[in-house]
């Protein structure tokens, strides 16, 4: 079912050429959900750091995106679960 979130561990992160703005394609691994590729913000995330990283994903018809909160101060922020869990686990 899409529309669902999820979370996903960060597989690979890199700078997206000819973005508008600064950002960084992350391939994600969304366990039994399979692999997607989401684009977000490079704000100020190391793509090296990011490698690793579990974010909650909002999980579409046609891929996934990173659920983020809007700070007026730091930009987009990626939300995260605090301990590390099971690509795939729903959030509910």
């Amino acid at each position: 079912m899409a529309d669902e979130l999820v979370v996903g561990t960060v597989t690979a992160a890199e700078q997206q050429p000819g973005a508008r703005a600064p950002a960084l394609l992350l391939t994600l691994d969304l366990g039994a959900y399979g692999t997607e590729q989401a684009v977000v913000q490079a704000g100020g995330h190391d793509a090296d750091a990011l490698v690793g990283t579990q974010l909650v994903c909002r999980r579409e018809d046609d891929g996934a995106v990173v659920v983020a909160a809007r700070s007026h101060a730091k930009g987009d922020v990626p939300l995260r679960p605090d301990v590390d869990v099971e690509p795939g686990t729903l959030v509910g």
